[in-house]
């Protein structure tokens, strides 16, 4: 936490003057960091005696959302790039540059909703190539997770998610299990499986042990509503 009360500080001080007024839009800047740092954890890759991280960072944001923010949005990306520095020396994490961060706007976005993504450089003996780790727009899947105003790209064969810290979703919800459910990849999309919870996992507000689930499909994981969207093309 203290990285992220840094960085609220400098934000604080960045907004005096002609910045005053850039925060009418919803979208708030320690948001934007946790979901940065979520993606740089995401897009984390073991290599031979170090983990490397993305460092190349796209934040879509409605046309609503750029407007409001407007003449703050570069001071804005230097200072989430200050904080991605800053969290992967505190996790040990290798850069083989220094991040970027770079704002677009997405039309289908509505106010106060945004998406990140991440490039990773991958280590090889040749020239160095670019992936895209965790955004819609490459094709993965999302998951808005209760009243949070972003969504969570789901990655790899399953996203478990529970109380526990190191599940992929981890939710502050008394009701929800340690290990409660999991989105699990299938070869058409991906599905929901309750893994034996206390107080079950329900679909569309019917009770569900595995199913396959549909864009739009409502999830519910004790008082958590999980809304799944397909892959944008």
């Amino acid at each position: 936490m203290g990285i992220l009360s840094d960085f609220e500080d400098r934000i604080a001080s960045g907004i005096e003057g002609i910045f005053a007024g850039a925060f009418r839009s919803p979208v708030q800047p320690v948001e934007l960091a946790k979901a940065l740092s979520r993606a740089m954890d995401d897009g984390r890759s073991v290599g031979v005696g170090k983990v490397y991280v993305p460092t190349a960072y796209t934040v879509a944001l409605s046309e609503e959302d750029a407007d409001e923010l407007g003449d703050f949005l570069p001071t804005l990306a230097g200072e989430l790039t200050t904080y991605l520095v800053d969290h992967a020396r505190e996790s040990g994490y290798h850069l083989t540059t220094r991040p970027s961060v770079t704002f677009v706007t997405h039309d289908d976005l509505r106010l106060g909703r945004f998406r990140v993504s991440a490039a990773l450089a991958e280590q090889t003996d040749g020239p160095q190539t670019s992936r895209p780790t965790s955004s819609p727009a490459s094709g993965l899947a999302t998951v808005t997770v209760g009243d949070e105003l972003h969504d969570v790209a789901l990655s790899g064969d399953q996203v478990i998610v529970g109380r526990l810290a190191d599940c992929e979703i981890c939710l502050h919800d008394s009701n929800v299990s340690r290990r409660h459910a999991a989105f699990i990849r299938i070869p058409d999309g991906w599905a929901i499986e309750d893994l034996d919870s206390t107080n079950g996992t329900r679909l569309n507000g019917l009770s569900v042990t595995r199913a396959r689930l549909h864009d739009g499909d409502v999830v519910e994981v004790g008082l958590t509503r999980l809304v799944y969207h397909e892959p944008r093309s």
